[in-house]
């Protein structure tokens, strides 16, 4: 009797009958902070700002699909609409060209609300002295109250991150971490004897924000964004406090993918991402994290960035790079003479703190769900025309480009195949917006498209069934379906 073997394979574009979703994501730290609240807002309300055309210049020559902005102040009193900053940037800078370049349009826009400059509303010095400096500093504008702040920030908003999105952001299903409390992160690795018990109770984890926003790239296909900005591991003492928090903030994404029951979100739901291993999702972000280089905490001898580029779900095959990484580097002569990762992927320029350059800034997606097939950092040669651009920011724009491929739990459900008399009936469950074609081969080696072979479609069921009439006696016969998500 002739055998038949049924196989499933995702493949992005090779015999496919529709060109598969691609994307290109980017995260960048543009340096878009201000001294003061609505400063920010009003430097954006004309068109000729020069470190906002360079940093949109930048943008535009890259021109992601979405993007992630760091240190873009959040004003609580004007956060949307035509006169804020979010808006401002898009319709001022974004959307007009800059230097010739093709303008941009991202209709659907965030910006995360942020611990940064947030007074505790604590006055004693045993309450909210968060720089054990002996008093707690009340008056915005300056470091000291900073220092004393949820994170540091000279005003409410500073430093905080916006969303850019040519694909739409479920804002109802959106959830931030903002006040979920350090102390409530089981083993964390707050500084032994620093804090006083009222201050433990207080203090926030996130020093800006953690969100994940759930983007629709195709109905029925979501990404998870997940976007944050740790504390620099620096600008404290022998104590760490900011490196020891770096660590659990970056920590907080790792234990999110495991769905931890501790985590509780603004909205007071608990747990993190419910079955990630069959959920796509990007990790990025300043992460302020080296992996191998820069005063990042370590425990368990493994440093604050590794416990999500270890992650048994995160692909961190990746290295985005650029020329002029490796050009800054040779410049420096390498600060310190102790740099160990590769200078082409190093996304900072930190020569004013003499520590030369690192690779803070990261993208980091989901195993499944994604194909990455291109990558960089924007850092040109300073032969280049465009060089002057970088000196927008101290860090520089990284970004990676991906396929969505269609996750297999989701695409291809109940997958059976069984014999009818001397048919073969191949039946499955389908998902909107992807593509499936069946193949069949001989010996495994040699596959062909079955045009003969029809899948008949039950759009209202979400079924599909195709019929093999006849297939009898004689050699092995092995089929398989190619899955594509459309653009």
């Amino acid at each position: 009797m002739r055998r038949f073997t049924l196989i499933l394979s995702l493949f992005l574009a090779a015999n496919a009958v529709a060109a598969p979703l691609q994307l290109r994501v980017a995260t960048f730290n543009a340096s878009l902070n201000r001294s003061a609240s609505g400063q920010l807002a009003s430097d954006l309300a004309v068109t000729t700002n020069t470190q906002a055309r360079s940093v949109a210049q930048i943008v535009q020559r890259v021109a992601p699909d979405i993007l992630l902005v760091n240190e873009f102040d959040y004003d609580a009193a004007n956060p949307t609409g035509p006169t804020s900053a979010l808006d401002r940037f898009h319709n001022n800078y974004l959307a007009i060209s800059q230097s010739g370049q093709p303008a941009l349009n991202y209709p659907y826009r965030y910006i995360a609300p942020s611990n940064t400059g947030v007074a505790t509303g604590k006055t004693l010095a045993t309450e909210g002295d968060f720089d054990n400096n002996g008093s707690v500093d009340t008056t915005p504008g300056d470091d000291t109250y900073g220092n004393d702040c949820f994170g540091f920030g000279w005003f409410p908003g500073q430093y905080s991150f916006a969303v850019y999105s040519k694909y739409p952001i479920q804002t109802a299903a959106i959830r931030s971490f903002r006040f979920f409390k350090w102390k409530d992160m089981p083993a964390h690795v707050m500084p032994p004897g620093y804090y006083t018990a009222a201050e433990q109770s207080i203090f926030r984890l996130s020093s800006k924000n953690h969100v994940d926003l759930p983007i629709e790239l195709k109905p029925g296909h979501l990404l998870h964004l997940l976007a944050s900005h740790p504390t620099p591991p620096a600008f404290d003492g022998a104590e760490d406090r900011n490196g020891r928090r770096n660590y659990d903030e970056i920590r907080l994404w790792a234990d999110y993918l495991k769905n931890t029951s501790y985590l509780y979100d603004d909205a007071g739901v608990f747990g993190g991402l419910a079955n990630a291993a069959q959920q796509r999702f990007i990790i990025l972000g300043d992460m302020n994290a080296d992996p191998f280089d820069g005063d990042s905490f370590t425990s368990g001898g493994v440093r604050a960035i590794n416990q999500l580029r270890n992650h048994a779900l995160i692909n961190s095959a990746p290295n985005p790079s650029s020329p002029g990484g490796t050009q800054q580097a040779a410049l420096q002569g390498g600060i310190n003479g102790s740099h160990q990762g590769n200078p082409a992927y190093d996304t900072s320029d930190f020569s004013d703190f003499s520590v030369g350059n690192l690779r803070v800034d990261h993208i980091l997606p989901s195993k499944i769900g994604f194909a990455v097939i291109g990558q960089g950092v924007f850092w040109p040669l300073n032969t280049d025309p465009t060089f002057s651009l970088v000196s927008a920011s101290d860090h520089r724009l990284v970004y990676l480009d991906l396929v969505a491929v269609p996750i297999l739990s989701q695409a291809v459900r109940n997958l059976t195949a069984a014999r009818q008399g001397a048919d073969v009936i191949v039946s499955w469950g389908t998902q909107a917006g992807v593509t499936y074609t069946l193949q069949t081969s001989p010996d495994l080696l040699a596959w062909a498209d079955a045009p003969g072979l029809p899948i008949v479609f039950d759009t209202p069921a979400q079924t599909a069934t195709v019929i093999d009439p006849g297939v009898g006696g004689g050699p092995p016969k092995y089929y398989r379906l190619v899955c594509t998500i459309e653009p």
